[in-house]
């Protein structure tokens, strides 16, 4: 209630005003004790890195990033996330911050076309039914949020049917996924001539992982709705919403981004605006923008983003038909963790690679395992300790690996 009828109302005034979105910018800049930050309207262009702090640098010195408790950041949560790094980030957030993400995202919301309290469609990665037992019943009914929580671990060949005529029992008005999963439904669609049964929807909503231009046409042609791409991180550190024309804008309110040169494009680097629990500065997201020079039919003033690179996810296949799309839950809360791999097989056989912190103990290994069944269950998979993951080329890993490339099981989803 706080972020739609307090928040949100400036937000609004941010989107075609820049004298508000510059007074609102020093606004926050001051509650954050953040300096001058600048006017925000586009952001500069870095000339080099120093001074920048990355995830690496939050991990070995979480303390110093800690801000001091103020009237108003008393309230505080953890939250974690691994990306696709495989590498468990934990961070803390006040409550503030918690509200005005709900601000941010209940304006995309309203770019939607979507009004408080209508019906929403969730397939985004939670576990919402027994893993083993679920009865070919793979959702169930959030009816305080008025959602229909569906599984992402269930979606396949032979049970995208059932999934589709639950949302179109359910009608809902806008539907979040992941990519990956929204593709699955998509594809299938197209593939059998199956018309979507729905009267209500006006949107799909998609985030955490790259959406790729052929995804976003095959919903469309499926669902007959624009997709409304979400980006954002756990780090609350910069955000990019999707307009009713079909583009992306960098939300200059949501945070104070700056430009590194990286070849044709640019990583997004951003200071958090709403986080009053962790001083984040000049955070390096690995994620890079291109930025369009033409302003949007739209009318807003926030920057057009022309592409968005990172966040590249697999598709595994299942010899059961089931398709696994985003496995970042694996790693997310998992203890004594360092850097984390998921190595697959193929024939449902899975590897958890894991670099261990000095305090993993059997215990954490036989809670990675147990976790990882809960949310693929009836498959295979053993865990492998070790003092280093490989790296490629450019320093980085994968974080699923396919080791079987006779299995035709893993696709870009981005």
């Amino acid at each position: 209630m706080w972020a739609r009828h307090f928040v949100y109302p400036r937000l609004e005034k941010n989107e075609r005003t820049p004298a508000a979105l510059r007074h609102f910018l020093q606004e926050r800049g001051r509650a954050l004790q953040l300096g001058d930050i600048g006017h925000g309207l586009r952001p500069r262009v870095l000339s080099d890195d120093h001074g920048l702090i990355s995830k690496k640098d939050i991990q070995a010195h979480f303390q110093r990033y800690v801000r001091p408790r103020r009237p108003g950041s008393f309230i505080r949560s953890r939250i974690s996330t691994s990306g696709t790094s495989g590498s468990p980030l934990t961070l803390l957030q006040d409550l503030a911050c918690i509200v005005r993400e709900e601000a941010f995202i209940y304006r995309q919301l309203r770019w939607m076309g979507f009004a408080h309290g209508q019906r929403r469609a969730w397939i985004r990665g939670d576990v919402v039914c027994h893993p083993t037992k679920a009865g070919g019943v793979f959702w169930c009914r959030d009816w305080v949020g008025n959602f229909l929580m569906m599984s992402s671990y269930h979606i396949s060949s032979g049970t995208i049917e059932r999934y589709l005529e639950q949302l179109a029992r359910f009608d809902p008005v806008v539907i979040h996924a992941y990519p990956s999963s929204i593709a699955a439904l998509a594809s299938w669609m197209l593939a059998n001539g199956h018309a979507y049964g729905g009267t209500a929807l006006k949107g799909v909503m998609t985030s955490s992982e790259t959406l790729d231009p052929v995804v976003r046409e095959n919903v469309r042609k499926a669902f007959g709705v624009t997709v409304f791409d979400w980006y954002g991180q756990a780090e609350r550190v910069a955000a990019i919403g999707t307009c009713e024309q079909g583009n992306y804008h960098l939300l200059s309110d949501y945070g104070i981004v700056e430009l590194l040169p990286d070849g044709d494009t640019h990583e997004l680097i951003g200071t958090s605006l709403n986080n009053g629990a962790m001083r984040l500065r000049h955070y390096c997201t690995g994620d890079t923008v291109s930025l369009a020079d033409e302003a949007c039919a739209c009318g807003r003033i926030f920057p057009v983003v022309s592409a968005i690179s990172g966040r590249k996810e697999k598709v595994i296949t299942l010899p059961d038909g089931r398709y696994l799309g985003r496995l970042d839950h694996v790693f997310k809360k998992a203890r004594h963790v360092v850097e984390g791999q998921i190595i697959y097989c193929g024939q449902a056989v899975f590897i958890l690679k894991v670099v261990p912190a000095p305090a993993f103990c059997r215990e954490d290994g036989e809670q990675l395992l147990a976790g990882f069944l809960r949310l693929v269950p009836d498959v295979t998979v053993t865990l492998d300790v070790v003092d280093a993951i490989e790296r490629g080329p450019n320093g980085k890993f994968a974080f699923i690996l396919i080791r079987d490339e006779t299995v035709h099981a893993a696709v870009d989803a981005a």
